[in-house]
């Protein structure tokens, strides 16, 4: 009979599935952890992924230990299935746009009042419910909705493809040239680096627009129609 082993790891879709005993002790897990990400470090190597781990109860520091142990071994990039994040990527210095070679067949379009930065970006695909947070220190893409009581909080930009009606807080550490971005933009509130604005809520029958907000010389937030 093959002996039941402590970790098992299964790619499904967009998420990577770890499978954990529910019998041994959590120290002895974590050792067995470290052992089957270290042996397949090539698999992790700088990727962003979801990860979302089964088969038993976890204390919130039992699970941040666990995924410290997949960001220590490897380059990976993790965020937690259930809309928490743990991103610790390799520190790199912000880039000018300017600085990156774009095909001259690429036609951009800078809405005025913004500066673009190259940074980090993590994508999240599903929706963020009440109490759920996604922090991360370059920009965040999500596929889905922002649900009131939820927030985003990123060094960089912020781009929602779906409704925004949480809060969000675009360069958190300070970078007033980050912008926030949403298909549906109502959000609870709104931070571009120490700058915060209330959004108003939409009367009835008003229609929800694809917006852009981001901040201006005189240190305002200023929202306009994409």
């Amino acid at each position: 009979m093959t002996a039941k082993q402590p970790i098992t790891i299964k790619s499904r879709g967009d998420v990577i599935n770890i499978l954990l005993d529910d019998a041994m002790d959590f120290a002895s897990l974590e050792d067995a952890l470290r052992t089957k990400v270290s042996g397949a470090r090539q698999f992790f190597e700088g990727v962003t992924s979801q990860i979302a781990f089964k088969g038993r109860e976890l204390s919130a520091e039992e699970e941040r230990q666990l995924v410290k142990v997949i960001t220590t071994e490897t380059t990976m990039k993790v965020i937690l299935a259930d809309g928490k994040a743990d991103v610790k990527p390799p520190e790199r210095p912000k880039r000018r746009l300017g600085e990156i070679d774009i095909p001259s067949k690429v036609r951009t379009i800078t809405p005025p009042n913004i500066s673009y930065t190259a940074s980090n970006t993590a994508y999240y695909h599903g929706g963020l419910r009440s109490g759920q947070t996604i922090k991360f220190d370059g920009s965040v893409v999500l596929m889905g909705d922002v649900n009131p009581g939820a927030e985003i909080i990123a060094d960089g930009n912020i781009v929602v493809l779906g409704a925004l009606k949480g809060m969000a807080h675009a360069g958190a550490s300070g970078d007033t040239a980050c912008f926030v971005s949403a298909l549906a933009f109502q959000p609870t509130q709104l931070r571009i680096a120490h700058i915060i604005a209330t959004v108003k809520k939409p009367g009835k029958g008003d229609a929800v627009k694809a917006s852009v907000a981001y901040a201006n010389e005189s240190g305002k937030i200023l929202i306009g129609e994409l």
